[in-house]
């Protein structure tokens, strides 16, 4: 009997097991993402490394991603159109290119804004990422998953002529994202501002039909861009992060379970992902010596870029909260820059 008895718990036990396996087959979610980011960015280790596997653990392997990187499927606005239309599920985007749908980013490229790396963490790792969240799925409809930092701070970069102050921009043409407050912040500096799309920069740049850009040093060095341009001016001006972003009626139409899978996965790759980044933009830094003549303006030269930043916020008044941009100025200390801006009335 007790053999009987034990043969009867494995049969049991096998059912049991195949049974788990069939509702697991059919509980599991098929979720497409499209993007950009390749194994040179920060952001596409952050994807495959952290956040894909965290999707699998926080989902107990009933959600399955399939990951289509380095602009595969889709370019950056391509991805987010897609997405929009169902054709695929997950989209990620850079902070200036999701203009193209919306304002709720924009703030983030308000030059200055965040002093360094470090203070941009803060900020993102508190209350601002959890506005944005409500704010995207307000105004664009979309669920923001994760904000990652991509690249650091954005850069003047010129082809033939060095750049110290903004006068010297004059007559040239700048590629701008489809960000509004890049395109004014380029045109307050004096320079014509041309909205460009990333997979033609290369040789827009070689043929003259711009002269430069306004671009992070990760991305001029991943982009292989020291082939063509000569000079970089270290203006540190705007941020840049990337959503990671859902069409809301896609998410809310997930069982709750999925739902914080995904959000969970979101959550382990902001915590990591302002590692990966700083050491891209490590990695940038030592790749451009002796590449491209860098040019670190003085305190007065700086105070010139400063002055055409407050234009370019004034310009874009109505695209940003200015409550919400004076809390992260004040948790930064950042009173010199706060003050211009009051009196301009840009807040």
């Amino acid at each position: 009997m007790a053999g009987i008895r034990g043969k009867l718990a494995v049969v049991a036990a096998a059912a049991l097991m195949t049974g788990l396996s069939q509702v697991h087959a059919q509980d599991a979610i098929r979720l497409t993402m499209g993007t950009q980011a390749n194994p040179t960015m920060s952001i596409g280790p952050g994807l495959t490394e952290v956040f894909l596997p965290a999707v699998q653990r926080h989902g107990q392997g009933r959600i399955k991603v399939e990951y289509h990187g380095n602009g595969a499927l889709c370019s950056e606005q391509i991805c987010v159109e897609q997405m929009r239309l169902g054709q695929i599920d997950i989209a990620t985007v850079s902070s200036g290119n999701v203009g193209a749908f919306g304002t709720t980013f924009d703030i983030i490229n308000l030059p200055y804004l965040f002093k360094d790396n470090a203070s941009a963490e803060r900020i993102f790792s508190g209350w601002f990422v959890d506005e944005l969240k409500k704010r995207s799925e307000k105004e664009l409809k979309m669920h923001l998953i994760a904000l990652v930092p991509v690249g650091g701070f954005r850069n003047v970069v010129t082809v033939k002529k060095p750049v110290k102050v903004p006068a010297d921009l004059k007559g040239l043409k700048i590629r701008v994202t489809k960000s509004p407050t890049e395109f004014n912040l380029v045109k307050a500096w004096g320079a014509a501002p041309i909205p460009y799309d990333w997979s033609q920069l290369y040789e827009g740049l070689q043929s003259g039909v711009v002269d430069g850009m306004y671009l992070q040093d990760t991305f001029t060095v991943s982009g292989k861009f020291t082939e063509v341009v000569r000079h970089i001016t270290q203006v540190d001006a705007a941020y840049s992060a990337h959503p990671v972003l859902m069409d809301l009626e896609r998410y809310q139409a997930l069982p709750q379970w999925a739902q914080q899978a995904l959000d969970q996965a979101g959550a382990d790759l902001m915590a990591k992902a302002f590692d990966y980044d700083v050491k891209w933009q490590q990695q940038a830094e030592a790749a451009m010596h002796g590449a491209v003549q860098v040019y670190e303006p003085t305190e007065a030269e700086m105070a010139q870029w400063h002055k055409g930043a407050v234009n370019a916020w004034v310009s874009v008044r109505g695209t940003y909260d200015p409550a919400l941009a004076r809390r992260i100025l004040e948790e930064q200390g950042q009173t010199a820059l706060l003050q211009e801006l009051v009196a301009a009335k840009a807040l």
